[in-house]
């Protein structure tokens, strides 16, 4: 199904992940959508046997995800690289022991029958990404704040994504209320 478009870039942070349960936080909007880029690395094997391939495996590996909004606000930077955030000045301080938690991330894209495809990435970390900060030339140009990040499956059932289609017209706010 062709896609058309991309909004609603939520995350939650994942309060638990255990060999039974998953549980998360609230879900919170950050910025709007401009880009996401999910590059999930799939292992192949073949087994070969009397000249010929008699069988194949493929083992599912990282997950990356490069992510561009139009704004991920200080204390949303701060949630999503594990670094500190003094809500009285609006600063962020990141140190080399800051730990990202594992969040989930959630958005929607619409498909071009007019129906809505919704997704969701289960369980992932956040990393400081390379920043690259123009000056003004003869022509404008937006510089968005880009963030990237490796998922993972959930430990609670080997989950990774969840993919949910709407029809046309239908709302989606139920989708973000919870992962």
């Amino acid at each position: 199904m062709a896609l058309i478009g991309l909004k609603n870039f939520y995350y939650a942070k994942i309060t638990e992940d255990t060999d039974s349960t998953t549980t998360y936080g609230t879900p919170k909007k950050i910025g709007n959508a401009v880009s996401v880029d999910i590059n999930p690395t799939v292992q192949k094997a073949q087994l070969y046997g009397d000249d010929m391939a008699v069988a194949t495996a493929t083992g599912l590996g990282e997950i990356t995800l490069s992510l561009e909004t139009t704004d991920i606000p200080l204390a949303d930077q701060a949630v999503l690289l594990g670094a500190t955030y003094d809500s009285v000045n609006n600063t962020i301080l990141s140190k080399s022991s800051d730990v990202a938690p594992y969040v989930g991330l959630a958005f929607e894209s619409e498909k071009h029958d007019g129906g809505i495809r919704c997704v969701k990435l289960l369980k992932g970390k956040f990393a400081p990404s390379q920043e690259t900060i123009n000056t003004k030339g003869e022509q404008l140009n937006y510089q968005v704040p880009k963030i990237d990040g490796s998922f993972v499956a959930r430990q609670s059932d080997g989950a990774w994504k969840q993919i949910k289609d709407f029809a046309a017209g239908a709302s989606t706010a139920a989708w973000y209320t919870a992962f």
